[in-house]
């Protein structure tokens, strides 16, 4: 089978556990494939990455389910955020957090996970890209 090696950018905006979870998942798929992968977090989503916060959120489309994840992860069937942004980071993903973002969440760059690369705009991240697929979750 032959892939193509053009990079994946994935952008994250909700801060759904569900769309993050399946987010990461496809960057993981990507670098597997040996593609680049960049992540860019964005309001809801960036809240996944402040060191010590443990956030499961669900839309309230997903509220329904909520139990059935929750007795998955205690099962070790789903695996936290903070995991899967490890093994990401591991496998040579980059992660990039919205300025703007951070000044309306008041979050500081001292509060963010190690994994962080850089904080910039979206003009920036977009210009970074390339010819790189672009994903909006």
């Amino acid at each position: 089978m032959e892939t193509d090696k053009k990079g994946l950018s994935i952008i994250f905006h909700s801060g759904s556990y569900d769309r993050v979870y399946h987010g990461f998942s496809i960057a993981l798929v990507a670098l597997a494939l040996g593609r680049e992968a960049r992540c860019f977090f964005t309001y809801w989503a960036l809240e996944y990455l402040v060191k010590g916060k443990p956030v499961f959120q669900l839309n309230e489309e997903r509220q329904i389910h909520r139990r059935l994840l929750e007795e998955h992860m205690k099962k070790g069937h789903i695996q936290e955020i903070s995991e899967l942004l490890t093994q990401a980071k591991a496998m040579g993903a980059k992660f990039y957090v919205c300025t703007n973002s951070m000044g309306l969440l008041n979050i500081s760059r001292d509060e963010l996970v190690n994994e962080v690369d850089k904080s910039m705009g979206l003009t920036t991240f977009l210009a970074e890209t390339g010819h790189d697929q672009i994903l909006f979750i």
